[in-house]
């Protein structure tokens, strides 16, 4: 008849040996926590657990290589790194971050990230700093001169539809166009009354801007036809839209000219009162 062979063990949750209950090359398991132990003895006696899965183990581990693993779960609280191979410089992540990888325990994560990111983001982005200003400009707005033109089409590629635009003639001052036509997703065609030369710009709704720019001026007007604005949005061709709010309806201005990258002209046909808007 086989004999079974059992080692030292013991049910009862938590319990652990002591050097006094182990020998040398000796194994003790718990079956409720599911550990086991063993003694080790390097000049100081000491009881050591073997990692097994589905238990939790403690005390520190180092390991020499490469850890592959699914994800890791834990608050970090007591994560160091040292040596090459971080996320810094061109180091890049190329995943989403969730709280399966770099989140807390029912927290949202917290910290910063030096170098390149791929993957998804999810947030206001009202955090976010050091945004390249050169490039935010180049992709948010579009300027497109024509000359002697009554119908110009711009190619603005937004890929959207979401977009506002304003038409300038070469003194500055705006021009209220006969029909803007959204061609597609990346072009716009603006029909004038009667040919013109100047200015179009376009501009993407939606777009992140660093919260330290300045990007709208709002100012409440009433009792004459024509207000100087000074909006200091640093843009010489702004959008400008006028709302009576008594009507709650839009209002033309019959000419509005730029004075300088800070300020504007705009006139009526008659006394105004309302807000005007100025986006940069």
């Amino acid at each position: 008849m086989a004999q079974v062979v059992k080692l030292k063990r013991t049910a009862v949750e938590g319990k652990i040996p002591t050097t006094a209950t182990l020998e040398l090359g000796e194994l003790a398991i718990n079956t409720y926590d599911g550990r086991i132990y063993f003694e080790k003895d390097n000049g100081i006696p000491t009881v050591q657990q073997i990692i097994t899965t589905d238990s939790v183990s403690s005390g520190s581990i180092q390991l020499t290589g490469i850890i592959s693993a699914s994800y890791f779960l834990g608050n970090g609280s007591e994560l160091t790194f040292g040596g090459t191979n971080l996320v810094s410089s061109s180091a890049q992540l190329t995943s989403s971050l969730d709280e399966r990888y770099l989140n807390t325990i029912g927290e949202l994560f917290s910290g910063s990230f030096t170098g390149q990111y791929s993957g998804s983001f999810i947030g206001d982005g009202s955090q976010l700093t050091n945004l390249p200003a050169v490039e935010i400009s180049q992709v948010t707005t579009v300027t497109s001169s024509f000359d002697n033109l009554e119908t110009i089409a711009v190619n603005h590629n937004f890929n959207s539809k979401n977009i506002i635009v304003s038409v300038y003639g070469t003194d500055d001052s705006q021009i209220i166009p006969k029909s803007v036509k959204l061609t597609d997703n990346n072009t716009t065609t603006i029909k004038l009354s009667s040919p013109h030369s100047g200015y179009i710009v376009v501009a993407k709704g939606g777009h992140i801007i660093s919260n330290e720019d300045l990007t709208t001026h709002k100012e409440i007007v009433s009792g004459n036809s024509t207000y100087t604005i000074i909006h200091n949005l640093n843009e010489e061709f702004p959008l400008v839209q006028a709302w009576n709010t008594s009507t709650k309806r839009q209002e033309q201005p019959s000419i509005v000219e730029s004075l300088t990258e800070n300020s504007l002209s705009i006139s009526f046909a008659g006394n105004f009162s309302g807000k005007i808007i100025i986006k940069k």
